[in-house]
């Protein structure tokens, strides 16, 4: 006999599935009709009505479990059929209804894909994603300016600050990235703010939830939750958006939930105010990439474009594709982990479209975003041609 939480969980499955009309409205909208074949099987309405047949004909063994499996681990869950459904058809969260797919299927210990278990151990183990030895999460402030780094308060042992600046995984450790942090510093600083990191930040969880684990993912978020209130924080700025949406959305112990900000938000307004004064403007023509988990998840279009407008003036330009008819980069819920076959990888149809208006520089957000397109520019020969830079980077530069 099946425990009661995954007859509950299928119940929500079915309850949601049924409900779709399948008027595959939310097909055109769906990254995965442009980058994957057999895209009938694989969109919105394929993946969802793959899982609710997959459930009630119980076609959870062999070839057929591992097919499912690698349907519902397709997803990108960016959002754009949710969006979709809420103005076409009947509002169904579509990406609730696959998450929760993903994790019946790791209860079942069908999911998550093979490449993702290991992501999983790294998170259990050191409470990041990429296996990086807990201990070195903020060894990213040696690398950085000195003068900068020495104004960061890392918070331990009952410090406190007004704000807190999580900084998230991929750029605690990649080396590649070190940008990222620095700028965020170098802005912070200039704007005057009371803020600090957390020592022994953990991961927010995103990895786990998206892949299935919930059980992991609890236990990230709880010592997150109780390690925030512990540095008495009233706002938590994040550097990613899939953090902040984490923090935001999916966070619900909160005692005294601060304020969740991701770090456009924040800048915008500081330059709104007269807190940030930029010095110079970017002499290059720039484009901007939405990150689905800022844009198409939360609405946060706005903020991005009021630092461009600041920074780049008549030198910045949208692709024909923007704000939420964006196209997904394609490293969202748990793609970053695992090796999706496409026949066309979707960084590299972002990078045509920002190359067809003429953008000798990408600019984003999100720092997964940022490792997709810099791939997507080498696998589709063009480096030399234009390059990625993060928002913060850029406006740092400018101060």
């Amino acid at each position: 006999m099946e425990e009661a939480y995954i007859v509950e969980m299928k119940q929500k499955i079915f309850d949601a599935v049924r409900k779709c009309r399948i008027c595959i409205s939310c097909y055109n909208d769906c990254p995965l009709q442009e980058s994957t074949t057999g895209f009938v099987t694989q969109g919105p309405t394929g993946i969802t009505k793959s899982l609710y047949y997959g459930i009630l004909w119980d076609a959870l063994k062999g070839k057929d479990a591992e097919d499912l499996r690698d349907i519902l681990y397709r997803c990108t869950t960016c959002g754009s059929c949710v969006n979709r459904c809420r103005k076409s058809a009947c509002g169904i969260d579509v990406v609730g209804v696959i998450e929760a797919g993903r994790q019946f299927l790791v209860e079942k210990m069908i999911g998550p894909l093979p490449d993702q278990v290991k992501a999983l151990e790294a998170l259990d183990q050191e409470k990041n994603p990429y296996g990086e030895l807990a201990e070195k999460r903020t060894q990213w402030l040696e690398a950085i300016d000195p003068q900068e780094a020495q104004k960061v308060k890392v918070l331990a042992d009952g410090a406190k600050a007004e704000n807190l600046l999580f900084v998230g995984c991929t750029c605690s450790y990649d080396p590649d990235l070190i940008k990222m942090p620095e700028a965020l510093v170098k802005v912070l600083n200039c704007a005057g703010l009371d803020y600090g990191i957390m020592k022994d930040e953990g991961c927010c969880g995103d990895p786990a939830l998206r892949i299935g684990e919930a059980g992991l993912f609890e236990e990230l978020a709880g010592g997150n939750v109780e390690k925030i209130a512990n540095c008495g924080a009233g706002r938590v700025i994040n550097a990613c958006p899939h953090g902040y949406h984490t923090l935001q959305n999916n966070y619900t112990d909160w005692e005294n939930k601060p304020e969740v900000q991701h770090y456009t938000q924040a800048f915008a307004d500081y330059l709104t105010q007269g807190k940030l004064q930029v010095k110079k403007k970017i002499d290059r023509r720039v484009t901007f990439h939405d990150p689905c988990y800022l844009g198409k998840r939360n609405n946060i279009y706005d903020a991005p474009r009021v630092i461009l407008d600041k920074i780049a003036g008549d030198r910045f330009v949208e692709m024909k594709r923007n704000r939420a008819d964006s196209l997904c980069c394609g490293g969202g819920g748990g793609r970053m982990f695992a090796e999706i076959e496409e026949t066309t990888r979707l960084s590299e149809l972002r990078v045509r479209h920002a190359l067809e208006v003429g953008a000798e520089i990408i600019a984003t957000a999100c720092p997964w975003c940022y490792i997709q397109l810099s791939d997507g520019i080498k696998t589709s020969g063009n480096e030399g041609k234009i390059e990625v830079r993060d928002l913060a980077d850029l406006l740092a530069e400018c101060l």
